[in-house]
């Protein structure tokens, strides 16, 4: 039975003003937070983009040689001294000696015994090639690229206890003080070389060995010309080399090396635009030298990171 003496009430219950208030400020914070995050993402990714998309080299100290890699052909001054007559051979120096003129350098033992004597002061080779009359120091200017390249020669090397025949050559005799190299040379190399002016060779046959010549003559051919170089000095474990792989170097440059991408120029000034941890800033240089797509400058020193334009 319902009692009607009874009030029932319905309770409605409000949050209280400053709750909601705290839940806005709540909210908004976190909105900030977020548009701050994102803003420090993008950058960071900017950044991150644009320092890789810039390309950057490290300065190092080295050499750089303008060279061209060629085929050498030497020319000596070399003297024959053939078997006067059949035999047994006798040698008494060996191969590469420097001898004095009259020294008894073989003999031959046949009908009589026969001995060998030079009549003139070099080194001694018993490598004989056939070439030693063809190239000769009087003739060079007369070398031609058709002969340059079809030149061939044979060694023809004699040994102790040989029987040998009259006529044969026995040994050689070679100027040490003085020897030719005759070069192809491109021709657009030409105009990198003039007559008179010293370049440094390089043969493959021997290691990290550098002969310094003066370029004698060009001879102007087709389709290579022929660049002559002599030198004052011919030492032993050159006397066995007829055609050689050769490189020949015009300059030598050394200092810091950089690509040459790196130059720039601001107002009249080159330099290159070096960067640091906190910036980045132009710094003028000299430009000692150029080969293909590095120079060596100075201005900065090694350890140095500069950015490449291209």
């Amino acid at each position: 039975m319902k009692d009607f003496g009874r009030r029932e009430h319905n309770i409605k219950v409000n949050k209280p003003k400053e709750s909601s208030k705290r839940n806005r400020l709540s909210k908004f914070i976190l909105f900030l937070l977020f548009l701050i995050g994102t803003g420090l993402l993008i950058i960071l990714i900017v950044n991150f983009l644009g320092y890789h998309s810039t390309r950057i080299a490290t300065t190092t100290y080295g050499t750089l040689r303008d060279k061209i890699e060629t085929e050498g052909l030497l020319i000596r001054n070399e003297k024959i001294t053939f078997a006067p007559q059949e035999g047994k051979l006798q040698l008494y120096v060996s191969e590469g000696e420097r001898v004095s003129a009259g020294t008894r350098i073989a003999s031959l033992v046949g009908r009589e015994e026969k001995d060998l004597y030079n009549y003139n002061s070099g080194l001694l080779s018993y490598q004989i090639d056939g070439l030693e009359m063809t190239l000769r120091e009087e003739s060079r200017a007369n070398l031609t690229y058709d002969q340059f390249v079809n030149l061939r020669g044979k060694i023809n090397k004699v040994r102790p206890e040989e029987e040998v025949n009259a006529g044969r050559p026995i040994f050689k005799i070679i100027d040490n003080f003085k020897f030719y190299l005759a070069v192809l040379l491109p021709q657009d190399e030409i105009m990198n070389y003039e007559e008179g002016s010293n370049v440094e060779v390089l043969f493959s046959e021997l290691d990290e060995r550098y002969f310094t010549g003066e370029i004698d003559q060009i001879l102007f051919d087709q389709p290579d010309n022929i660049m002559i170089i002599k030198f004052n000095s011919l030492t032993s474990d050159l006397i066995g080399l007829r055609k050689a792989e050769v490189e020949i170097i015009r300059e030598v440059y050394s200092g810091v090396v950089v690509p040459i991408s790196a130059l720039i120029e601001e107002e009249g000034t080159v330099g290159v635009m070096v960067s640091s941890y906190t910036n980045r800033y132009f710094k003028e240089v000299e430009v000692v030298g150029k080969v293909d797509e590095q120079v060596v400058i100075k201005g900065v020193g090694p350890g140095v990171e500069v950015i490449l334009t291209n």
